[in-house]
């Protein structure tokens, strides 16, 4: 089961419109989730802060890094990985939150996915190929993304999942847009 705690935590640092709304604008790093993946850590896994991957996706231009945590300065950078979710391509689910209007807003246009659209996760010389499965918006107090298996109630892993998280509408943080993907297949590169 997850820390219930976590989310407001998770809103908060994932809000890209809190000075919009006059929510307050420090981002501290939520305790980790009680439920951690089963599978084990990477063996190098980063330090907070430090780059642990990219994220592409064709349908809408995005390239940007993905950083270890969701603290203020790393969303300002890129992505960020939420702390005790899976590592990418682990079992269970990776979950990565990003600004949609501000900073380098690398989520502001994930509305756009539609359901088959190739989520690429290059971590190292290895990438994961997701399939997005579903879009939703929920409330900010919706912890189900969170889940091992998203939406899924105090779920064990089962299966490979992305969840990309930001605010919604635009501007607002009145909710969130989260989509949901699940690992298609994995690359191995030589370079």
């Amino acid at each position: 089961m997850l820390d219930r705690r976590s989310l407001p935590a998770l809103v908060t640092a994932a809000a890209s419109c809190l000075a919009a709304t006059g929510a307050p604008q420090a981002h501290a790093e939520p305790a980790r989730p009680a439920v951690v993946t089963a599978t084990p850590a990477a063996p190098s896994r980063p330090a907070k802060g430090e780059v642990i991957g990219k994220i592409g996706i064709k349908r809408i231009g995005l390239k940007a890094r993905v950083l270890r945590g969701i603290s203020r300065g790393q969303l300002q950078k890129g992505a960020g990985h939420y702390p005790g979710t899976a590592f990418p391509g682990r079992e269970g689910n990776t979950v990565l939150l990003g600004h949609r209007t501000t900073w380098l807003a690398p989520f502001r246009r994930i509305n756009e996915l539609r359901r088959g659209d190739p989520i690429v996760l290059r971590v190292g010389r290895t990438s994961y190929v997701y399939k997005v499965k579903a879009t939703r918006i929920i409330r900010p107090t919706d912890r189900r993304a969170l889940e091992a298996v998203p939406f899924k109630r105090e779920s064990t892993p089962h299966g490979r999942y992305i969840t990309l998280i930001t605010c919604h509408p635009k501007g607002s943080d009145r909710q969130r847009l989260v989509v949901v993907g699940t690992l298609h297949h994995t690359t191995k590169h030589t370079r």
